[in-house]
């Protein structure tokens, strides 16, 4: 699944905490699925599929999945990943979707760099 992947030094309940505000600031709804696991989403499936691009990009239907796990150096890696492509508005709504989720990932890692705690991101395969 496409998505980004964020390496992070310090309080990992802090770091959790951040994602989902910086998601919730953009309109997600977030849930958490579990300590380190969360699902935020926003938007509409419906108009999403009714409007197609026409939908825009604050209509678009874009789920996002969370999940943070330690690593062996002490650092914690947080996965964002995406839960929708977009296509149900065809290559418009592919592209809104990917601004989306290109703009979550921008505004994650800069303000993990800007907090001095991000120590690596990647994208994820795939």
């Amino acid at each position: 699944m496409a998505g980004h992947w964020f390496m992070v030094s310090g309080d990992p309940g802090m770091a959790r905490d951040t994602i989902y505000m910086l998601l919730t600031q953009q309109g997600f709804k977030v849930t958490r699925t579990g300590d380190w696991t969360g699902h935020a989403e926003r938007g509409s499936a419906g108009a999403s599929i009714a409007l197609g691009a026409l939908a825009g990009s604050q209509g678009r239907h874009v789920i996002v999945d969370t999940s943070a796990s330690a690593d062996p150096s002490g650092n914690w890696v947080f996965r964002v990943t995406e839960g929708t492509s977009g296509w149900s508005g065809g290559i418009i709504g592919r592209g809104q979707a990917s601004s989306i989720y290109d703009g979550i990932y921008k505004a994650i890692g800069a303000t993990f760099q800007q907090a001095g705690v991000l120590v690596s991101t990647a994208q994820l395969p795939s």
